[in-house]
């Protein structure tokens, strides 16, 4: 059979709910095609079906470097592990291979953040729940469980925790009280306090206060979301070069984050440098081939390199 025969097969095979007879498939068919990826999550996925936990867990544990950006094999093999009750790993699997990146759908995301809410606790479950919020901030699903908990205070502390608790005050009050709050040594490195703080100052149109809430939280601990922050905080007030410094490795990382690729574009459009932004665009290439638009993106900045030449 062709690998597509095979495929086909083991889905009618599982759609059957006959797991005995996928699994033999499945198993031929790695005898052919022993890299094919559908072929390896789905031997895991159908012993964890058959209950052989340990099996899948093992062969889960093998696999994860190659299919660490599948996410249909990483729901298996969470589930695995919250099965094994195995909190320890779970958190591992969370930070090393999911959090750490740019990964995941928004209903990859509501998955973690339920299964990280059931096993490692609310505060864990939030902490997901505000990155999935950060990758896909219109999404409904993640916002929708954003206010429930808000509503019954069941984050207990967190950004969303203080904007319900300052909700209703005008931005000046809330940063007086704010400050007044952060003297105390309870709250003077409280991340989220001082991220919200941070956002009030952008309110008010104060981005120089705002960067030095920034910079002060960066002294307290090296925190992507606020390095990511502050290099916009630079932009806003025109300081390219530090916008740049803080925003260059991030948009190496993360180059589908389109609203960053847009500000790096107009950071470096206006300073007229087409080389330095080609470079830069070449550098997040060779460390992500599949980051395709960027492609794009130098289309446009072809069209401003010809109108600073002329």
């Amino acid at each position: 059979m062709t690998s597509k025969e095979y495929i086909s097969r083991i889905i009618e095979l599982q759609r059957q709910r006959d797991y005995r007879a996928a699994y033999e498939l499945v198993k031929e068919a790695l005898d052919v095609y022993p890299g094919n990826p559908f072929f390896l999550r789905s031997e895991v996925f159908i012993l964890f079906r058959l209950n052989k936990i340990k099996a899948a867990r093992d062969k889960a544990e093998e696999r994860i470097s190659l299919l660490r950006d599948d996410e249909f094999f990483l729901k298996t093999y969470l589930s695995i592990l919250e099965k094994r009750k195995a909190k320890d790993d779970i958190e591992q699997i969370l930070e090393r291979n999911i959090l750490n990146r740019r990964f995941g759908s928004e209903d990859f995301y509501v998955f973690l953040f339920k299964l990280t809410s059931r096993n490692l606790g609310k505060e864990k479950g939030d902490e997901v729940l505000k990155r999935g919020l950060f990758l896909f901030p219109k999404s409904r699903s993640l916002m929708e469980f954003s206010d429930k908990l808000e509503k019954t205070g069941s984050s207990g502390s967190g950004y969303n925790f203080y904007k319900e608790k300052f909700k209703g005050k005008k931005p000046n009050e809330a940063i007086e009280e704010i400050e007044n709050i952060r003297m105390l040594p309870k709250f003077e490195n409280d991340h989220q306090l001082l991220i919200y703080l941070a956002e009030l100052y952008k309110k008010i149109n104060d981005v120089d206060k705002a960067i030095e809430v920034y910079q002060y939280l960066l002294k307290v601990r090296d925190d992507e979301f606020a390095r990511k922050m502050l290099g916009y905080a630079y932009y806003k007030v025109a300081d390219h070069d530090k916008a740049l410094l803080y925003l260059r490795d991030i948009f190496l990382k993360y180059p589908d984050d389109h609203f960053l690729s847009s500000t790096i574009l107009k950071i470096f459009e206006r300073e007229k440098d087409f080389t330095g932004f080609e470079n830069i665009i070449n550098e997040a290439l060779g460390r992500n081939p599949s980051a395709k638009h960027l492609h794009g993106l130098l289309k446009k900045a072809n069209k401003w390199k010809g109108r600073v030449s002329q």
